[in-house]
């Protein structure tokens, strides 16, 4: 699948701005994003219904799965997040890279 890389930047923009106004760590917000982002696509690949979502993993309720598929990031741990990778049988790979500033990430 083609990636359009203005909307990258746009969305990379949007996380660092969201993470710098409510002093969040850019990191998480920025895992969190990816992760739900994953979840998501794969629910709507597989036809995975919100409420089948939450009956998947112990612990998490319609009520959750629905918040974060608003995009409300902050209802969510990346631990409870990788819970729901896990029971979706997504592989998630973890990467390291030398942290850019804010003035170099943001154009």
């Amino acid at each position: 699948m083609p990636v359009n890389k203005s909307k990258l930047i746009i969305k990379e923009a949007s996380l660092a701005e969201l993470s710098e106004t409510f002093g969040i760590d850019y990191q998480v917000v920025k895992i969190k994003s990816q992760l739900i982002d994953k979840i998501k696509n794969h629910c709507k690949k597989n036809s995975i219904s919100q409420r089948k979502l939450a009956s998947m993993v112990t612990g998490l309720t319609h009520d959750r799965v629905n918040k974060i598929f608003q995009g409300l990031i902050g209802h969510m741990t990346i631990d409870k997040l990788l819970q729901i990778t896990n029971a979706l049988d997504i592989e998630v790979k973890i990467s390291f890279s030398k942290l850019k500033r804010s003035s170099e990430r943001v154009a």
